[in-house]
């Protein structure tokens, strides 16, 4: 019987301490949302986990923010590395609508659209020693030292996943996201 114990409890230990690598294995398989055109046969309810950020495709995001009340859809992801806070950083920008291809290097550098109202979105600066978010038109602003979840940077492309209930703003500003984007060069 004791032998039966410390085998289970070294199985627990394997499998759990296995699990906690994190950035060695990838995430878990699950079936990819289909896209809003493609017609299904059928319509089933059923609840399904949140999708991970590996199932979207580089420049596409996918979630929603919240500010003040009004409810945005984010469907685009850019990147690059720019300069914020007086350090080179990697920056990424989470949109409603896309930026034109020959305004992105000029929205990562300075954010003349975000800023213009001219599109609704995310502006995230992740340094070193942790984040910082921007909700644009709102100017609402976020920093922390923690990363964001899943957040990897791999071949020239950044991945990750955001989840905020607002508790910082007592529910003004809040964001569940995940987005693919290619840096730009």
């Amino acid at each position: 019987m004791n032998r039966l114990l410390v085998c289970a409890l070294a199985f627990t230990f394997a499998t759990t301490t296995a699990g906690c690598s994190f950035f060695e294995r990838s995430p878990p398989r699950q079936t990819p949302v289909q896209n809003e055109n493609r017609q299904s046969p059928a319509k089933v309810e059923t609840t399904q986990p949140p999708a991970q950020a590996g199932e979207l495709q580089p420049g596409q995001a996918s979630g929603t923010y919240t500010a003040k009340g009004e409810v945005v859809e984010l469907k685009y992801a850019y990147a690059g590395r720019g300069v914020r806070f007086g350090s080179e950083s990697l920056i990424i920008l989470l949109t409603d609508k896309p930026i034109p291809s020959e305004a992105v290097a000029e929205e990562i550098k300075s954010t003349p659209l975000l800023e213009g109202d001219k599109i609704r979105g995310l502006e995230y600066v992740i340094e070193e020693n942790g984040m910082w978010v921007r909700f644009h038109p709102s100017q609402y602003q976020e920093s922390s030292s923690n990363k964001l979840k899943e957040y990897k940077v791999e071949n020239e492309t950044v991945r990750g996943v955001d989840e905020n209930d607002g508790s910082l703003s007592d529910g003004k500003y809040a964001r569940s996201v995940k987005f693919v984007a290619a840096i730009a060069k």
